[in-house]
């Protein structure tokens, strides 16, 4: 008899945001497929919980994939995790989920924390619907010519992104998509939280002017809504 595949969303910072569920499945499979092993003894530990560890990061996942998927036909069940949030959300594990449903195993979700629902739920920029992309190209170029086309669009846009970043993609947005009311979220759920809203440019000068750490949840109005004249 197959295993089962579990999908869990972890905590994005506070530990106690682990959903009941969750914390069931850990206790149960057989293994753990994390992203980052640190992590996810961090919070096995913090759940009292011992489970073996598969490390399956960006670089691993297509090999990893596929030991994981030898486990789970043994009868095995996994789960897997993410260092923070939802799997395969602009995080690894997209390629197992795949590779689990190529040999017919079965998968299943786990809701939980996503920095993207997060934010958007106290941006006050009516999130009913938008536009998620995660993470922008690296490359100033290629990050311009994506910027110019998700702003196009009439609905907030969620961006990820690094603090070494953050200063030069407001900058590009401020460029491409005008004086719009943008969202950032720093540290999330962490005990540095902070969330600085308003035009692009006020958000800029802020950021500017302060040390930046931690990841960034940046969303940014529609089109035409905010837009300065």
């Amino acid at each position: 008899m197959q295993g089962t595949l579990y999908v869990i969303g972890t905590p994005i910072g506070n530990l106690k945001d682990i959903t009941l569920r969750a914390m069931e499945v850990l206790q149960t499979v057989d293994l753990v497929v994390a992203e980052n092993r640190e992590r996810a003894l961090k919070l096995l530990s913090h759940l009292d919980i011992k489970k073996p560890i598969t490390t399956n990061n960006t670089f691993t996942e297509e090999g990893r994939a596929s030991m994981v998927v030898a486990q789970l036909l043994k009868g095995k069940s996994a789960a897997l995790i993410t260092a923070a949030g939802t799997p395969a959300i602009s995080d690894p594990g997209d390629v197992t989920v795949q590779k689990c449903y190529e040999a017919g195993i079965e998968v299943q979700a786990v809701p939980g924390p996503s920095a993207a629902i997060a934010a958007l739920s106290i941006s006050g920029l009516s999130p009913d619907r938008f536009l998620f992309y995660g993470f922008l190209p690296l490359k100033k170029g290629k990050k311009r010519k994506v910027l110019k086309e998700i702003l196009s669009g009439a609905y907030p846009v969620v961006i990820f992104e690094s603090p070494r970043r953050i200063k030069e993609t407001l900058a590009l947005v401020l460029e491409e998509g005008g004086d719009r009311m943008v969202v950032i979220c720093r540290e999330m759920t962490k005990i540095h939280e902070e969330v600085v809203r308003g035009r692009v440019s006020e958000v800029l000068e802020e950021v500017s002017a302060a040390e930046t750490r931690g990841e960034f949840t940046l969303i940014v109005d529609g089109a035409g809504k905010s837009a300065a004249s």
